[in-house]
């Protein structure tokens, strides 16, 4: 992390425009003592906040900006790297080392939003006057939601993470040792629990397109009951992920159209329980995201403009995966282009091409979704796996739903538990292609090692792998943090 508050970035976002956020002198404006005085203050920089998860810099972006989604797939049997970043290929090939600084970035991103959501939840707190209550309410549980998120996505990368609950102000605050597991899960479902009950009532017009939702902390903090329950094998866990799940199903709908969850006509509709937005509403179109660039080839184009670099391409293992039936083959990958073959499949699920054509420097104003309804229902699907250790009617007709709309008919029946679970991770990775979901569906199933050797038969994987390195760069700014194993 930055040892410089985050008041120098997220109140520069909140409180600026992007021409004046390029003025380096604009941040001696901002004083953290005095800044939070009225609700439109906190509301400004809460706003600020969905900045930090997008915003590009030189260093690599917010962290969904391309760094999460990317290492996901690149670390997994799903892509592999053809661009000119060394960290990325070590990553493809699992040869990168404590010292890639694509971990350095990841946690420094999470870190930073993680201590702007801690300045909020503190200040929130010192605001004499709200025109309602559920105002303050609100904006504590959108802090909560993107704390509990963040800790969630480090706790996953990297284990047993340094826990912060309250703003870091000096260096000496950020100078702590690596939180157990154990208590920063207990943490996440604290905050997820609070978002849930915080995020009833939206008291703001204005403030809705990209807002989390008490439905959105309910999916999510079942994800994290699931992925706990697969750690350590708690049945507990596995029921209170039933729960949540069961308060969100029905309450979204698959879009008829696999493709058409990607159409930028549909963002933040029907399918979609929550989604980080690239260059609308908040982000008030001063950013755009990097799907194009990152995953089309460069001869799509239209009126002589090149929008791709395909810098991260799919395993031939990934495109074969699929049948020849299911729909999502088409709309997730391009094999060819006006009459003409490629060399090879491309990832295209993120190109609307009758929205945005060719783009320019490969720019996109495609959101990134991190959490969407056929995800519910395949978790549905696992953990009613899990609780009876044998698949339900109910989780047949969860992951049914799902390959129905794929056009691939319904599972056999009378699957045994392994055998449903391994038809589980396959739908997954047929359905999620590039969402950030990929590494860890293959860690929590335990099957890393096993699918990346498949699909990169020369891939330096090995067991440890099921967590990433705490970046060297970190652990000199804070040498209270000890390595994962097998890292030197």
């Amino acid at each position: 992390m930055k040892r410089i508050l985050i008041v120098l970035t997220i109140l520069v976002l909140a409180g600026s425009g992007c021409e004046d956020f390029l003025d380096p002198d604009i941040r001696s404006e901002y004083n953290y003592n005095n800044y939070f005085q009225t609700e439109d203050d906190l509301i400004s920089f809460a706003n600020g906040i969905y900045g930090g998860l997008i915003s590009w810099t030189w260093e690599g972006g917010g962290l969904f900006f391309n760094n999460f989604w990317v290492l996901q797939d690149l670390a997994s049997d799903n892509a592999y790297e053809t661009g000119p970043s060394i960290d990325m290929h070590d990553i493809s090939n699992f040869t990168f080392d404590p010292n890639n600084t694509v971990f350095f970035y990841i946690w420094q991103q999470c870190y930073e939003v993680i201590n702007s959501c801690n300045i909020l939840l503190q200040e929130s707190e010192n605001i004499q006057r709200y025109s309602s209550p559920t105002v303050k309410q609100h904006l504590q549980g959108e802090a909560y939601f993107i704390r509990g998120m963040l800790y969630f996505e480090l706790v996953k990368l990297f284990g047993d993470v340094p826990l912060y609950l309250a703003p870091t102000r000096s260096v000496q605050n950020t100078l702590i040792p690596r939180t157990p597991r154990a208590e920063v899960y207990n943490s996440i479902i604290s905050d997820l629990s609070n978002a849930e009950s915080l995020l009833v009532e939206n008291p703001f017009q204005y403030r809705r397109e990209g807002i989390p939702t008490t439905s959105a902390a309910s999916a999510l903090l079942a994800k994290v009951y699931l992925t706990r329950g697969a750690l350590n094998g708690n049945a507990d866990d596995f029921n209170q992920c039933q729960i949540q799940l069961e308060k969100v199903l029905g309450k979204y709908s698959l879009e008829n159209e696999f493709a058409d969850i990607f159409k930028l006509k549909n963002a933040n509709r029907n399918e979609i329980i929550w989604a980080v937005n690239f260059s609308a509403t908040l982000g008030e179109g001063w950013t755009t995201g990097q799907f194009i660039v990152r995953l089309m080839p460069t001869i799509v184009a239209d009126n002589g403009v090149y929008n791709g670099q395909a810098w991260e391409r799919p395993t031939d293992y990934l495109f074969n995966s699929y049948s020849s039936a299911d729909k999502r083959k088409a709309a997730t990958f391009i094999t060819a282009f006006d009459d003409s073959l490629l060399n090879g499949a491309y990832i295209r699920k993120y190109w609307d091409q009758d929205a945005e054509g060719g783009r320019q420097n490969g720019e996109s104003d495609a959101d990134f979704i991190y959490l969407r309804y056929a995800d519910v229902l395949l978790m549905y699907a696992e953990v009613l796996n899990e609780i009876y250790h044998s698949p339900t009617t109910a989780a047949y007709n969860a992951i049914n739903d799902v390959r129905n709309r794929a056009n691939v008919g319904d599972l056999p029946a009378g699957l045994d538990y392994q055998s449903f679970k391994n038809a589980i991770l396959q739908e997954r990775q047929c359905e999620f292609v590039m969402e950030g979901q990929r590494w860890y569906d293959l860690v929590r199933m335990g099957k890393l090692y096993e699918k990346v050797l498949l699909a990169k038969p020369n891939a330096n994987i090995k067991q440890t792998h099921t967590l990433f390195p705490i970046p060297q760069r970190e652990r000199y700014y804070n040498p209270n943090l000890t390595q994962n194993e097998g890292y030197q």
